[in-house]
C-alpha cells in the first residue's frame, strides 16, 4: 500500500510500481492528505498497467519529439513521395525547442505555444502544415505502441486561414499561349489545359497510358510514385483537339514516356514550370503592365507604366527596356482554368467534378461553383425595389379610384368589374345592396344574430341610447359541426 513521509520540508510517495517493485518519488504536495491522495493515484494507475487495463509507458518515455520525427519520415512520409514536408519538418521542428522536449513532456499547450512563436514569420496555411506533421506523427505513434498517451495536438486548434478563389486563364489567353510556347513544351502544356493533370502526372505519363482509339488517358502514377494522388487510378477522356498534340509528343520521344527530358529521363521534381509559363504570357502579350528599366550597369532606375512605348532614363539618357509584369500563376493554375473553362462552358458540375478527379464533390463546387453559368442569378433576382413595369395594352386604374369605387373616366357611377376584369353594366338606381351571410354547401348555415343585450353589458338606462358598434370580438370560437354540415359524412345522426 502506498505511504508517505515527510522530510526536509518536501513530501515523499512510496509506492509499487507494474513490475511491484517500491519506488520513492518527491512531489509538490503541501499537505499529507494531498500527498496521500497523489501516491494512491500512481499506485493505481501502475496496478492498472500490471493488470493489463492500460499500456504501460516506455522506460525512456518514448523519446524526444525529433527522434518521433525522425522516425516518421523514414517509415511514412518518404513512401509518400513528400519532399516539401520533409524539408519544411526539418527546417521548423527537428532542433527546435519542442523538439529537444521528451514526448511525456509535450502538452497542448506547448504544441500551440511552438505554432504561435512561428506566425511571425510563416502563413496560416504553412503553420496548419506544422500542426499537420506532428498530429499524424503522434496519431501513427499511439498506432505503432511507441506513444500511450492520447495525442496532445488534438487539442490544438488550427489557424484560420483566408479561402480566396484561384486565379486562371481565360478562353481569349489559351490560344495566344499555346501560339508562344516553345515545341517542346507545347504538348505538354496543352496535355495540361484539356484534360486538368497534375505536374507530377503529366512528367510520368507513359505512353502506354495513351489509348487514342479508345480516346482515353490512364493517370496511374505521379513522379517516381507507383500511384497517383487521391490513391486510386483513373481514366481522363482525350480532347479532339488534344489527339494532334499527343501524337507528336508520342513520335517524338525517344523512350517509354511521354513528356520526357533531352536524354529520355524524366524531368524532375524541381524543373521551373512556373519560370516557362511566364515566360510565354509575356512573348503572348498577357501582361498588367511594364516596368521599364535602365540597362546601364550600376544605375538601377526602372519606373512602372501601362505599356510598353520607348522611353529614357532620367539619370543616364539611356534607352530603358520594358519588362512584361504578368499574374503570379503557376503550373498547377492551369488545372484550375480547365475546371474553370469547363463549367463557364456549361458542363455539369458532377462531370468536372469526374474530370477533376476530386475525391469529394464538395471541393468541386466550394472552388469553381461560382463560375457555373447563372450561379445563384436567379435567387439573387427575387429581390425588386423598383415598381413592375406596366404592359403596354393592359388599363391601369389609380389605386384611389379603386377603393372608392368611382369610373376611371371620371363619372360617379361605381364600377363593377366581372372576374375577367370587365366592366358589368351599371346597377338601376332603385337598386340597394343588403348584406348576406357568407355560406356555402359546405359549411353549417351562420346562426341567427340577435341584438346585444344591454343588461349583459352593464349598460344603465339613461345610458341606453348609447349605439354599440357592431364589430364582433376577434377571438371567437368556431361553432362546431352540425350532423347535416357535410354531405354524407360520418357524422352519428
Amino acid at each position: 500500500m502506498a505511504s508517505v513521509y515527510l522530510k526536509r520540508g518536501t513530501w515523499y510517495l512510496s509506492f509499487r510500481d507494474a513490475n511491484g517493485r517500491w519506488r520513492v518519488k518527491a512531489s509538490t504536495a503541501k499537505t499529507k492528505t494531498e500527498a496521500r491522495r497523489l501516491a494512491e493515484e500512481i499506485e493505481r494507475t501502475f496496478d492498472r498497467q500490471a493488470r493489463g487495463l492500460e499500456p504501460a509507458e516506455l522506460a525512456d518515455g518514448g523519446g524526444t519529439v525529433d527522434d518521433l520525427m525522425e522516425w516518421w519520415i523514414e517509415k511514412f512520409l518518404r513512401k509518400a513521395g513528400s519532399d516539401t514536408g520533409e524539408s519544411s519538418i526539418r527546417k521548423h521542428i527537428i532542433g527546435s525547442g519542442l523538439g529537444k522536449a521528451r514526448l511525456v513532456e509535450v502538452t497542448p499547450g506547448k504544441v500551440d505555444l511552438f505554432l504561435s512563436e512561428k506566425e511571425d514569420g510563416l502563413s496560416a496555411r504553412s503553420v496548419n502544415h506544422l500542426r499537420g506533421y506532428l498530429s499524424r506523427a503522434f496519431t501513427m505513434a499511439r498506432r505503432m505502441e511507441k506513444f500511450v498517451r492520447p495525442n496532445p495536438v488534438a487539442d490544438v486548434p488550427k489557424r484560420k486561414v483566408v479561402k480566396r478563389l484561384p486565379d486562371y486563364l481565360r478562353a481569349h489567353e489559351v490560344p495566344p499561349l499555346l501560339a508562344a510556347l516553345k515545341p517542346k513544351w507545347k504538348p505538354l502544356f496543352a496535355t495540361a489545359l484539356y484534360t486538368g493533370m497534375r505536374k507530377g502526372e503529366l512528367f510520368a505519363l507513359q505512353k502506354s497510358d495513351v489509348d487514342l482509339n479508345a480516346g482515353l488517358i490512364l493517370v496511374s502514377r505521379s513522379h517516381d510514385r507507383d500511384i497517383p494522388k487521391g490513391g486510386r487510378v483513373e481514366a481522363i477522356p482525350i480532347n479532339s483537339e488534344l489527339t494532334t498534340y499527343l501524337k507528336k509528343a508520342i513520335a517524338a520521344s525517344p523512350s517509354e514516356l511521354v513528356f520526357p527530358d533531352e536524354r529520355g529521363k524524366m524531368l524532375p521534381k524541381y524543373t521551373a514550370m512556373e519560370e516557362v509559363l511566364r515566360r510565354a504570357m509575356r512573348r503572348a502579350g498577357i501582361v498588367t503592365g511594364y516596368v521599364h528599366k535602365c540597362r546601364r550597369k550600376g544605375c538601377g532606375h526602372h519606373e512602372p507604366a501601362p505599356d510598353a512605348n520607348p522611353r529614357r532614363c532620367p539619370v543616364c539618357k539611356f534607352k530603358l527596356f520594358p519588362v512584361g509584369q504578368v499574374r503570379k500563376l503557376r503550373f498547377h493554375h492551369l488545372r484550375h482554368t480547365t475546371a474553370s473553362l469547363l463549367l463557364m462552358q456549361g458542363a455539369d458540375l458532377a462531370a468536372v467534378q469526374r474530370i477533376m478527379r476530386h475525391q469529394d464533390p464538395r471541393i468541386t463546387t466550394e472552388v469553381y461553383g461560382h463560375l457555373a453559368p447563372g450561379y445563384l442569378k436567379k435567387e439573387i433576382d427575387r429581390l425588386r425595389f423598383e415598381p413592375a413595369p406596366a404592359a403596354q395594352d393592359a388599363t391601369v386604374i389609380p389605386i384611389s379610384a379603386a377603393v372608392a369605387g368611382s369610373d376611371p373616366s371620371g363619372s360617379d357611377q361605381p364600377v363593377h368589374l366581372s372576374a375577367g376584369g370587365a366592366s358589368e353594366p351599371p346597377l338601376p338606381a332603385d337598386f340597394h345592396a343588403v348584406a348576406a351571410p357568407f355560406s356555402t354547401r359546405f359549411l353549417p348555415n351562420p346562426p341567427t344574430a340577435h341584438a346585444p343585450s344591454t343588461r349583459r353589458l352593464g349598460i344603465s338606462k339613461g345610458r341606453r341610447g348609447v349605439e354599440l358598434s357592431g364589430r364582433e370580438d376577434l377571438n371567437l370560437r368556431p361553432f362546431g359541426p352540425e350532423p347535416n354540415a357535410l354531405p354524407d359524412c360520418a357524422t352519428p345522426r
